[in-house]
């Protein structure tokens, strides 16, 4: 089959380190995203860990991060912590791209496995990680709170990924 190239909405995207001053917007567009929003100060405590990363993704040449993804390194596995796109930039293919670029980093420095907990009513999320090779093996009751104080479970899900350069193999 042909190769097919990126959609439409994805020329116009671009995905970079994480900068430090951009932290504070970071942490604006968690609370855009989810329910529990993470604090500046627990953004800068989790990119100051060993091993980990963000990315910052930007559409149509904006100054101000659309999205973002924040990972973590351990030996030879990558946990994808958290992805978000700002309500009103999804379906542009950003999210796709903040995690192709994440796993591909993670690839780059020796991970061969890919990790991620991802709530099972994100149905757009679910279906964007299975399109990347991911399986769930497994679920977290309760694990994310909701408004109203409801709580849904996760489902865990993990993907192998190939060094730069390899190829993969299909039976």
């Amino acid at each position: 089959a042909p190769a097919r190239g990126p959609p439409a909405a994805m020329t116009g995207i671009r995905v970079a380190a994480l900068g430090g001053r951009e932290i504070d917007r970071l942490a604006d567009l968690h609370a855009l995203c989810f329910d529990e929003p993470w604090s500046a100060e627990t953004v800068r405590h989790v990119l100051g860990t060993v091993g980990a990363f963000g990315l910052a993704g930007r559409v149509d040449g904006a100054e101000a991060p659309a999205g973002f993804a924040l990972a973590r390194m351990v030996l030879d596995e990558c946990e994808l912590l958290s992805l978000g796109v700002a309500p009103d930039r999804r379906r542009l293919g950003l999210g796709a791209a903040l995690l192709d670029a994440a796993m591909a980093r993670a690839a780059a420095f020796g991970a061969r496995r890919f990790l991620l907990e991802v709530g099972v009513d994100n149905g757009a999320a679910r279906r964007l990680y299975a399109s990347r090779g991911m399986v769930e093996v497994g679920r977290r009751p309760g694990y994310y709170p909701r408004a109203g104080g409801r709580a849904m479970d996760a489902a865990t899900m993990r993907g192998d990924l190939f060094p730069p350069g390899a190829a993969s193999v299909s039976t």
